[in-house]
């Protein structure tokens, strides 16, 4: 029973650093879409989309949907090259593809102390 109630605070553990996981990735991905935004607005950077034409770019729902895209393109390292940043957006793409490179590092991180700690919570465990 006891080792039944420790898989279940292991699987509660799992869940909740994968919860979180998800959650700084999407946190991530739309910061970098609002700062690829505001970016854009200032006329300090902007992305360029190969395949669409001059006044489909100029459009601001093209503009979200843009910087959503490459953001995401960005964070997961997977870079097609059909969206290309210019300007600042460059300095913040790679800030970006940094960022995306290091959080499965970390997050792997917070999973190998995990099996080291449950023999010591098992010690603590009031009910033993």
């Amino acid at each position: 029973m006891l080792s039944k109630l420790f898989s279940n605070i292991h699987k509660r553990k799992t869940i909740y650093r994968g919860l979180i996981f998800i959650f700084v990735y999407f946190n991530a991905l739309l910061t970098f879409a609002v700062i690829y935004i505001l970016l854009d607005i200032t006329h300090l950077g902007y992305l360029n989309d190969h395949y669409a034409s001059s006044v489909h770019q100029g459009q601001r729902l093209d503009v979200i949907t843009r910087s959503l895209y490459f953001s995401a393109i960005t964070l997961l390292s997977v870079g097609y090259g059909d969206v290309t940043p210019f300007g600042l957006a460059r300095a913040f793409a790679i800030i970006e593809a940094l960022i995306g490179y290091l959080l499965p590092v970390i997050i792997v991180i917070q999973f190998i102390p995990s099996q080291k700690n449950e023999e010591n919570e098992e010690d603590n465990y009031p009910y033993n």
